[in-house]
């Protein structure tokens, strides 16, 4: 795979004084399309972004290929190692969600030659077939490479390399390939677009802040009320400077003021995955309640009470980002059981429906979201 070059927008940058952190809070703020490179030695890693939003990404280092979470997690550390530089190119929105969702392609076809068809004839049959992928043209000879991209059929664009490197795009690079292939014959490959592998997750949305801002909300007023005024604030910020907290998870600490609650108001400005957010949030969150469960256990009920009227209207949500697992002395199933129910009638309901029977009740609320 050959990634199109694009408009220039920052080339070479040393990771030694760049802060990749603030860059892409500033390609974030104007809803930048395109990807960020980063390079060092045998190593290449690149950050797809919509609108200033990682959808995915692709990290090279020797043999070894990665995607998707994995891969934005290790570019980002990466970037902060000196040595290396970093590049941002722009491109058209639909050409980075095309590159986006052909990281995990599947093969279509394998090995075609032009001693069977001609790459005219290949282009044609995907046009017909509407295809979203890309072709990918091993000249014979060790003459160079090239692929050309296509979204619902339409080819969207090439890009040719030369057996020194040099890179060609647009119709030009078209017109190489396709001389090129005539002429002196080559392989193709077809591959086809897996929109799954788009982490269209990624980004921390307004409705998950939110969702953290209210969860907050309800847990400061459950322990404040039962500890003390700003009692719950003051053990969340304890909690998140401790050091290993601050290593594993470096947007939590006070001292960074990524992450802020204040006045029943949650921001966040920092750069992160939503796995490493929420699990994160979610794991300063559990220190911070077993704080006050060791003074006082009979708090989970209370806070469980609580809670349940978010839970109920936000299940969905939650359920997608897992919180009854990330969470369970919040969001768990045994966090939402009232106090005052009788642990026999519990387990008469367990026994007639249980997980499943609540599970059933959710998908009929599907419709509504």
């Amino acid at each position: 795979m050959i990634i199109p070059k694009g408009k220039v927008v920052h080339e070479d940058l040393s990771t030694s004084y760049t802060d990749i952190h603030e860059l892409l809070r500033d390609l974030r703020q104007n809803s930048f399309t395109g990807y960020c490179q980063v390079n060092f030695w045998e190593y290449r890693g690149t950050l797809f972004l919509d609108r200033g939003r990682i959808i995915n990404a692709l990290e090279e280092l020797g043999n070894e290929r990665n995607t998707g979470e994995r891969a934005i997690k290790n570019i980002l550390a990466k970037a902060e190692q000196k040595d290396g530089a970093v590049s941002v190119f722009q491109l058209q929105d639909e050409m980075v969600a095309t590159l986006a969702s052909v990281l995990n392609s599947k093969v279509k076809y394998r090995d075609l030659t032009t001693e069977l068809t001609s790459l005219e004839k290949l282009i044609s049959k995907l046009k017909k077939e509407e295809h979203s992928g890309y072709v990918e043209v091993l000249l014979n000879g060790d003459s160079g490479d090239g692929c050309i991209y296509f979204q619902d059929g339409r080819a969207m664009e090439s890009v040719f390399r030369s057996s020194e490197g040099e890179m060609i795009s647009g119709p030009n690079g078209f017109k190489k390939i396709l001389g090129l292939s005539t002429e002196i014959g080559a392989v193709f490959n077809v591959f086809e677009s897996d929109l799954s592998s788009i982490v269209m997750d990624n980004s921390i949305s307004e409705e998950i802040l939110l969702l953290f801002q209210d969860t907050f909300s309800s847990l400061e007023n459950t322990l404040d009320a039962r500890f003390g005024s700003g009692k719950f604030l003051e053990e969340f910020k304890r909690t998140s400077a401790l050091r290993v907290n601050a290593n594993n998870y470096p947007f939590l600490d006070p001292f960074a003021g990524e992450f802020v609650y204040k006045d029943k108001t949650l921001t966040f400005e920092g750069e992160t995955s939503l796995e490493e957010f929420t699990t994160g949030v979610c794991d300063v969150l559990t220190q911070t309640i077993d704080h006050f469960k060791a003074k006082e256990d009979h708090i989970s009920e209370l806070i469980g009470t609580n809670i349940r009227p978010l839970k109920e209207e936000r299940i969905q949500l939650i359920d997608r980002l897992k919180l009854d697992i990330k969470l369970p002395a919040v969001f768990g199933d045994q966090a939402s059981t009232p106090p005052d129910t009788d642990q026999k009638d519990s387990e008469e309901r367990e026994a007639k429906g249980g997980r499943l029977s609540r599970l059933f009740r959710r998908k009929e609320k599907a419709p509504d979201e």
